[in-house]
């Protein structure tokens, strides 16, 4: 593994000089300079598609129109919100895929949904960046010429009509004093509810800083489609409280996991890339590829990379002995690092790629490999060739955060042998390596990346996933991956299909600086790519 990684940093020597984090207002083209007809008639994109169309009949045939497949029940659940998310949430993936059967399908059912009323408590997060980043994901591939539309013009014109009519039925969140989302909305009552958070015995109204900070991209998108400034001025008075954090993080850039929603100040310390601000990290980088020349975009732009700055110095570690391995450590409500990370942090890799080639940041890039190469790790690792929810190592000190693992011989001997120790052995069909994976591919144009996300595909297309579709398993390092979970999101679908496809489909199919993805991996296309379009 050492010696991969040097010859990735060689490469991306090559392919970006370092410069200075501010000398970016330069447009740059971000996806590697592929031959044409790249991954023509690869049959590992083939497969791919064959098995979302497998899984799609085995939802469409058990849970449709239900939000989610129970496939050990063959059953569904509606469990967001009762409009079909698997149905919004899979459909652009099925139009990227050509399945044009399928999209049909989609597409009728979505012009048949009330978007305004459910019988469930909705969430503004979801939501967001399921149904309105699906819907107008796909109402932009539809509308770009790129791919096939035999579709009656009604149900495409109604993927952005609903998109507008579903922010606007939520849009009562944004009324707290700041101007903070709140977290849930009754759409019968029009109650809004607030969440609540208890940090050393004193009760707030908070929100999640990724779920404050995770719809600018939709809102940017949604405003600039239908002419509409409220949706984006929602988002810029949100964005705000999150780029000029008060009290300033203990890392720079580095913000925590909650904030006050009638103060707008941060009541956590909880630094990272992890769960709970993943995707607000994400969407500042993504912001400025949508729209370079936004002003408000380039202040997130610059918010940005003093996060990537700041991770490299402070939370970008090896693992104790293990010089070959970079982690991206979280730490807790105080600030202290844990010295472990989650699943949701996988996608950090990535977003410093896509960033680092964006601003010409070779060291950014850098550290984009490492981390997306420590993520990978994990595959290589398991009894399943799958990788953990939750893991931990020994520091420089060879300690551990949690003391309960020091003296713990079973965890020293997994980290002695992997360098790392699983805290939460279940699978839940996270896509986050899957994607930067796919980020590292199409950005440095190292086919090492296809081979592993061909062994990942591998890994989960087994004879337990064809006879249960793709359920989820309870521990990736016992045979057979353990208990199976009683269940498939609709972000299978929306995002590791989609993921996978891509990593093996022709390189013109979504290029990155044509497109860029929302957290659900839904992709909206650029307003003003460099180059322009093709």
């Amino acid at each position: 593994m050492v010696v991969r990684v040097s010859h990735a940093l060689l490469a991306l020597a090559a392919l970006v000089p370092a410069v200075a984090a501010h000398s970016s207002q330069t447009c740059r083209i971000v996806q590697h300079d592929f031959p044409a007809g790249t991954n023509k008639n690869d049959p590992r994109a083939e497969a791919v598609k064959q098995a979302y169309v497998r899984e799609w009949n085995q939802y469409y045939k058990y849970a449709f129109p239900r939000d989610d497949l129970l496939p050990l029940t063959h059953s569904g659940t509606n469990d967001l919100f009762g409009w079909g998310a698997t149905v919004v949430d899979g459909l652009d993936t099925a139009i990227v895929m050509g399945l044009t059967d399928i999209v049909e399908e989609q597409l009728k059912h979505i012009y048949s949904v009330d978007f305004t009323k459910s019988a469930y408590i909705v969430d503004f997060f979801d939501i967001n960046i399921r149904y309105i980043g699906g819907l107008l994901s796909s109402y932009d591939l539809l509308k770009s010429g790129k791919f096939p539309n035999p579709y009656d013009e009604h149900l495409v014109e109604a993927l952005l009509s609903q998109a507008k009519s579903l922010a606007t039925a939520i849009s009562p969140v944004f009324d707290t004093v700041t101007g903070l989302p709140a977290s849930q909305m009754n759409l019968t009552t029009g109650e809004v509810i607030q969440s609540t958070s208890t940090i050393n015995g004193t009760q707030y109204n908070s929100t999640n800083t990724a779920q404050a900070g995770t719809m600018i991209l939709e809102y940017y998108r949604l405003s600039d489609l239908t002419g509409d400034e409220s949706f984006r001025e929602h988002a810029k008075k949100a964005e705000n409280f999150l780029i000029n954090p008060s009290p300033p993080p203990i890392y720079p850039g580095l913000v925590g996991t909650e904030v006050n929603t009638d103060t707008g100040k941060f009541i956590t310390f909880d630094a990272g890339w992890e769960a709970g601000v993943d995707s607000f990290i994400e969407y500042l980088i993504k912001t400025y590829q949508y729209d370079h020349s936004d002003e408000y975009a380039q202040q997130m732009r610059d918010f940005w990379v003093v996060t990537a700055e700041s991770t490299i110095k402070n939370i970008a570690l090896n693992p104790y002995h293990r010089p070959d391995l970079t982690f991206l450590s979280q730490s807790d409500t105080n600030g202290n690092l844990m010295w472990s990370m989650d699943d949701y942090a996988c996608f950090a890799g990535g977003n410093l790629l896509l960033g680092g080639a964006r601003l010409g940041r070779s060291d950014i890039l850098d550290l984009g490999v490492k981390a997306t190469d420590g993520c990978h790790w994990l595959f290589n690792t398991t009894l399943t060739g799958l990788n953990p929810s939750t893991w931990a190592w020994y520091n420089a000190n060879d300690t551990a955060y949690d003391s309960q693992y020091n003296d713990n011989a079973t965890y020293r001997a997994e980290a002695a042998k992997n360098g790392y120790f699983i805290e939460d052995p279940s699978y839940r069909d996270y896509p986050e390596p899957i994607e930067s994976i796919f980020y590292a591919y199409r950005i440095t144009g190292d086919t090492r990346w296809q081979d592993y996300n061909w062994k990942i595909f591998q890994a989960l297309d087994t004879e337990r996933s064809k006879s249960v579709p793709y359920a989820e398993i309870s521990n990736v390092d016992e045979p057979g991956g353990g208990e199976l979970i009683n269940y498939v999101a609709s972000f299978y679908f929306a995002e590791v299909l989609k993921y996978l496809y891509l990593s093996f489909t022709e390189t013109d199919v979504i290029s990155l600086d044509e497109f860029v993805f929302n957290t659900e991996c839904h992709p909206l296309r650029i307003k003003e790519p460099c180059g322009g379009f093709t």
